[in-house]
């Protein structure tokens, strides 16, 4: 599931376009991960094809997950992301389950993460970046989300837009680090979570 979070919430790709992702849609060399049809699925319309940025930390992330798997017996099949039921490869249908499991040791509640919530998560990150030193253009935004018109990106998001400056931040990445202090606690639960399963095992 990490890997599978992390490109909904460095993409802001769609659930379906993530879970029809192929192996070959990421360019590791290119630094691009393309959303484009494929057997698997459709997308939802003719300007919903496209490339968005693999930035550095879901690079980092997809590197390591794509090692893993041919380390432990090779990339079969073509999907980024497979489901765990049968023995013939198939895309994900639905992951809610699991999000609220996850959900539940961080101390939401079930139904409090959805991935579509994590795509408004990419949106409002990715608009108050900038390019090449000056705020992205809601051109940019709205083409790596799939979206042919800006019109959707100016009425929800454009209030952040407003307030970026330039000299900010070129790159979207969502680390813990810099908010540990605000996150003491929950950070605290979590681990006490993680320790009580460490000990049933």
């Amino acid at each position: 599931m990490y890997p599978l979070l992390a490109t909904v919430l460095l993409t802001g790709g769609r659930k379906s376009e993530v879970f029809g992702l192929e192996v070959d849609d990421v360019s590791l060399a290119h630094g691009k991960l393309y959303f484009r049809p494929n057997e698997w699925r459709r997308m939802k319309t003719r300007g919903s094809e496209r490339s968005v940025p693999l930035w550095p930390q879901l690079e980092e992330i997809l590197r390591a997950y794509l090692m893993d798997r041919e380390a432990s017996g090779g990339i079969e099949g073509s999907l980024l992301f497979t489901s765990s039921r049968g023995t013939e490869e198939a895309m994900l249908n639905d992951v809610r389950k699991a999000l609220d499991r996850m959900a539940k040791r961080a101390g939401f509640k079930a139904g409090e993460i959805r991935l579509h919530g994590l795509r408004h998560t990419y949106t409002a990150a990715r608009i108050q970046t900038c390019d090449r030193g000056r705020p992205v253009s809601l051109y940019t935004v709205s083409r790596e989300l799939g979206h042919r018109s800006t019109d959707m990106i100016e009425d929800r998001y454009g209030h952040l837009h407003d307030r970026t400056e330039e000299g900010c931040t070129e790159v979207v990445e969502f680390r813990i680090e810099p908010h540990k202090e605000r996150l003491k606690e929950r950070l605290e639960a979590l681990a006490a979570v993680v320790a009580e399963e460490s000990k049933a095992k």
